[in-house]
């Protein structure tokens, strides 16, 4: 095992490359157990804070709504409110394909950091929104440049990780998502409560943006785009990462753009099942990030006690992200069944708010809760991406398609509620 990781560590990223895909040789536990703690220390965690910043910054939208902004920028009226929603996703539709691209074009890491730099300032100019269409505008931009995010993690999970492990690392950094959402309702009430000529929503608003700001610094510096170039690792644990996946069986890292493999893709029907379950599973997506808070407080809850109803939704995106991580990993022959089962609390949820009249606050606030479970649905969506598509175009294509579909459940979420 030294000969063979020093016989890697010696060559070019390509060769080793090479190398990786020819062997036949299987990793050694303990090798495999190392190169395992050594993704984890080098990739995993800034995925996951980075994931939970983005999270943060684009459902901040609705703990802004109980602080003012619909009646600041007059988007109470109809449906602009659900528009504001809706734009961002438009925003994120217009980006996905083009950030994915670049994504392969250019190291990964430096265009995740350019990535969080855009958004951060796109988030610290909208306090400066004074008007509707203003906040559209911004909204707009928002969701085109955070619209990179995802799918470039998706790529730096594959290049990290082999596929028994993808789906489930993938539920680590998404359901960071709902780890925000346990501390984002005390942070933003502080915040939103400070007494000042600011008002709160925009309090919220430059907090986060400048939080993002300083983020893209560490991105920067910290991440790495894949164990051949990972400046943190030794020549030795290089070669350990690079061996532990020679399992994948699908490439590594060859960035050049294949013509052959887009059309084969865009003419697969796995391919655009995968946008329609995408898009199926994420149109429930906005009750439970952008509206619950106008639902909580609906009820009759006071601003806190809306804040504080939305602590439980983090908690169980956790639990059903990594639960169907964990399930989809320990089942992958069954993961068309876990999604299944997964819809079903989401269909439940959706009947419960539809149906409910506003005078069954219990039941209301169950169905909020259920929706939340969408994520389950969404982690195996893009596991089938991930793990049943080989070569690094194809994989560029799906996941930006699976994304696309994400993109199209939830504009057509929003237009669900009246606001």
């Amino acid at each position: 095992m030294a000969d063979q990781k020093t016989e890697i560590s010696k060559r070019s990223p390509n060769e080793q490359i090479d190398l990786q895909d020819g062997s036949s040789h299987e990793t050694h536990p303990d090798t495999y157990n190392v190169a395992l703690k050594l993704a984890e220390a080098h990739a995993e965690d800034e995925m996951c804070l980075t994931y939970a910043l983005q999270y943060y910054d684009k459902v901040m939208i609705g703990h802004g709504a109980i602080f003012g902004l619909r009646e600041d920028l007059d988007i109470i009226q109809g449906l602009r409110y659900s528009n504001c929603t809706m734009i961002f996703f438009c925003g994120f539709i217009v980006g996905c394909y083009p950030l994915s691209i670049l994504g392969q074009k250019f190291p990964t890491a430096k265009v995740c950091a350019a990535i969080c730099l855009l958004w951060g300032i796109v988030v610290l100019s909208t306090p400066a929104c004074t008007s509707y269409s203003g906040f559209m505008a911004n909204r707009f931009f928002l969701g085109l440049i955070e619209a990179g995010v995802s799918p470039l993690f998706m790529l730096v999970t594959s290049k990290w990780y082999t596929n028994e492990e993808q789906v489930l690392r993938m539920g680590f950094w998404y359901s960071s998502g709902g780890a925000v959402n346990l501390v984002s309702p005390l942070i933003n009430y502080g915040l939103g409560s400070i007494n000042s000529s600011i008002a709160g929503w925009r309090i919220l608003y430059i907090f986060a943006g400048a939080l993002t700001l300083l983020w893209s610094f560490v991105v920067y510096a910290l991440f790495p785009d894949s164990p051949v170039t990972a400046k943190r690792l030794t020549e030795d644990e290089r070669a350990l990462a690079i061996l532990r996946l020679r399992k994948n069986n699908t490439g590594f890292e060859n960035t050049r753009l294949k013509p052959r493999q887009i059309w084969e893709t865009l003419v697969s029907y796995q391919f655009w099942s995968l946008c329609l379950l995408g898009m199926l599973c994420s149109t429930a997506t906005s009750a439970a990030n952008t509206f619950s808070s106008l639902v909580f407080k609906g009820l009759g809850f006071s601003v806190f006690h809306t804040l504080l109803l939305n602590i439980p939704l983090g908690a169980i995106s956790i639990f059903t992200v990594v639960g169907s991580g964990w399930l989809g990993r320990t089942l992958p022959n069954m993961r068309h069944h876990i999604y299944a089962i997964a819809c079903l609390p989401v269909i439940t949820g959706c009947v419960l708010l539809w149906q409910l009249p506003a005078s069954q606050t219990a039941g209301r606030i169950v169905g909020i809760y259920l929706v939340s479970f969408f994520g389950s649905c969404y982690v195996q969506v893009i596991a089938f991406g991930t793990c049943n598509f080989a070569g690094y175009t194809k994989k560029t294509i799906v996941s930006a398609g699976i994304f696309v579909g994400y993109c199209l459940g939830n504009i057509i979420g929003p237009l669900l509620f009246d606001a």
